[in-house]
């Protein structure tokens, strides 16, 4: 039966429907990025965990390379079903991985990490956006060149800090800053 499926026209059918089907993924996830920015759901879900996430940007180029090659290589070359099955996963990975990097080392950093947070909020007067109970979390937000951070928060005095109140922060531990109303520094 495997055979019959190599030999068959159906490994090609299963090639133009990897390309195809990477196609729509590549073009749903740039247009749900960009209807998201649009209308404010840009929203990180912060999970607790700090391993790296493959790109869907990555996926969708390692389909579309994996078919693309597939389709090369049984068409043009005229390749038997196992070089050309090898072929193209190798050339998808390589592609994979590069589009990974590309999304990990170039189009990261100018997103907020943790590392950046240290240097671009650290000491920076901000707006409370969820009341700050004295000994809970609340929210607050500022805007920096990447777009709008919201991060957790907490009153380094130990009260309540309402919704609205400027405030700097002092120190940030993972996704929570410690903050000082701005009124208590001037008096």
């Amino acid at each position: 039966m495997l055979q019959e499926f190599l030999a068959s026209g159906t490994l090609n059918i299963v090639y133009a429907a990897a390309v195809f089907i990477s196609f729509i993924f590549a073009v749903i996830i740039l247009l749900g990025a960009e209807l998201g920015d649009a209308i404010g759901l840009g929203g990180e879900a912060d999970t607790g965990t700090d391993f790296i996430s493959v790109s869907p940007f990555a996926l969708a180029m390692f389909g579309a390379s994996f078919g693309i090659t597939g389709l090369i290589t049984r068409l043009w070359l005229a390749m038997n079903a196992i070089p050309s099955v090898a072929i193209s996963a190798g050339a998808g990975f390589v592609v994979g991985i590069v589009a990974q990097l590309f999304f990990i080392y170039v189009l990261s950093p100018s997103k907020s990490s943790h590392y950046s947070l240290q240097q671009d909020a650290l000491h920076r007067q901000v707006e409370v956006i969820t009341t700050i109970p004295a000994n809970g979390l609340g929210e607050i937000a500022f805007d920096n060149v990447s777009g709008r951070v919201k991060l957790g928060a907490r009153s380094a005095t130990g009260k309540q800090i309402r919704r609205g109140t400027l405030v700097r922060i002092e120190r940030i531990t993972g996704r929570v800053a410690i903050v000082t109303p701005v009124e208590e520094e001037h008096a």
